[in-house]
C-alpha cells in the first residue's frame, strides 16, 4: 500500500497516542489526504543518520484545534510497523509503498509477560498515580509498555525493528527494572539525607533494599 510519510525526530509505536501540531503546509496537504481518504500517515524516525526504513502508522483520532491560518492540533495513535520500501515525490510531501511487518514469536511466554507487568506495576507506584495503568498480557505487550514510560529515540527504534516478542518483551523489562531500580535510590537517598542519616553509596543502598537481582 501506498502512505503519506512524516519523519520526524521521535519514534511512535503500536497503540502509543501521539499528539502533534502541523504548520508545515506540506504536512497540512498530508493530513488534508489522510482525512478525505481515511487512510493513516506513517511516522518514520530521522535524524542526522537519515530516516529509517521501519516505522509504524499513524491514525488520526482527533483535531482538537484548527486555527485561522490552517495550522491544527491533532492526537494520533500507533497502528501497525511497517517497512518503508520505495520512496515517491510526487505530492507536496513524500509517499511510499510500504508493507506490514510480521513478528516471530507474535506472542512471549506468559511467565514473561506477568514479570514485565509487575516490574511496570512497581515502577507505576514509585509515580505516586501519576503514570497510566498497567497493559493486560497479550500480543504486543512491549509496545504497550514502551508506549507508557519514555526512553531514548535510539532505543525504541531498535525496539520498533525487533521482530522477535519474546526479545523485545526481555529488553523492555529490563529497561524498566533500571528506571525502577533508578528511582527508588534517589528517594531513599533523599530521604535518608533529610533524616541526617548516612548516605550509602547506589551499590550499597541498592543491596540493601533488595535491588542486585
Amino acid at each position: 500500500m501506498e502512505l503519506p510519510i512524516f519523519p520526524l525526530e521521535l519514534v511512535l509505536v503500536p497503540g502509543e497516542p501521539l499528539p502533534l501540531h502541523i504548520f508545515e503546509q506540506r504536512y497540512l496537504d498530508m493530513i488534508a489526504w489522510c482525512e478525505e481518504h481515511d487512510e493513516p500517515f506513517v511516522l518514520v524516525y530521522a535524524d542526522d543518520d537519515g530516516m529509517r526504513d521501519i516505522g509504524c502508522t499513524a491514525e488520526i483520532t482527533e483535531v482538537l484545534e484548527q486555527f485561522p491560518d490552517g495550522r491544527s492540533n491533532i492526537v494520533t495513535i500507533g497502528g501497525i510497523v511497517v517497512h518503508i520500501d520505495r520512496v515517491h515525490d510526487e505530492y507536496s510531501y513524500r509517499s511510499a509503498i510500504v508493507d506490514p511487518v510480521i513478528d516471530a514469536p507474535a506472542d512471549a511466554p506468559l511467565e514473561a509477560q506477568e514479570a514485565a507487568i509487575a516490574i511496570y506495576t512497581r515502577l507505576a507506584n514509585e509515580l505516586d498515580g501519576a503514570a497510566p495503568e498497567a497493559p493486560e498480557p497479550g500480543t504486543g505487550l512491549s509496545y504497550a509498555l514502551l508506549a507508557r514510560v519514555d526512553i531514548g529515540h535510539n532505543i525504541k527504534q531498535s525496539l520498533l525493528e525487533d521482530r522477535d516478542e519474546a526479545h523485545r518483551l526481555e529488553v523492555v523489562t529490563g529497561l524498566l527494572t533500571e528506571i525502577h531500580r533508578g528511582l527508588v535510590l534517589t528517594r531513599e537517598t533523599q530521604e535518608r539525607a533529610r533524616r541526617n542519616g548516612r548516605v550509602r553509596t547506589p551499590e550499597e543502598l541498592a543491596h540493601e533494599l533488595g535491588l542486585d537481582d
